[in-house]
């Protein structure tokens, strides 16, 4: 009779742990696709914005979420109320290509 309880014993342990093997392969390629996911609409968005988007922009992509809640190129906390009232604030120069040094 441990003949036979033993057999379904060893296989239903092995059934959950195939099932754990799987449940962690869905999880890893769920986080990977939506690793994808982020990346590629992070490109878009730097496409459509005019910019170039590089693999430090993308992989770096958390120090900027800060920026993101109170505006672009303010400083976190500082929100977009923070603007100039009158013409007399604004200074006009001349546009120049800046271009990243990489070190």
């Amino acid at each position: 009779m441990h003949v036979l309880t033993d057999g379904f014993g060893g296989l239903l342990r092995l059934m959950v742990r195939l099932s754990f093997l799987v449940a962690g392969a869905v999880f890893f390629m769920s986080l990977l696709v939506a690793g994808v996911v982020v990346a590629g609409a992070y490109t878009l968005w730097s496409l459509l914005r005019g910019r170039r988007p590089t693999l430090q922009d993308i992989l770096h992509f958390q120090r900027n979420r800060a920026g993101w809640s109170a505006g672009f190129g303010a400083r976190p906390g500082q929100g977009r109320s923070q603007r100039p009232t009158s013409g007399d604030d604004v200074v006009e120069v001349q546009a120049r290509e800046v271009t990243r040094v990489v070190r």
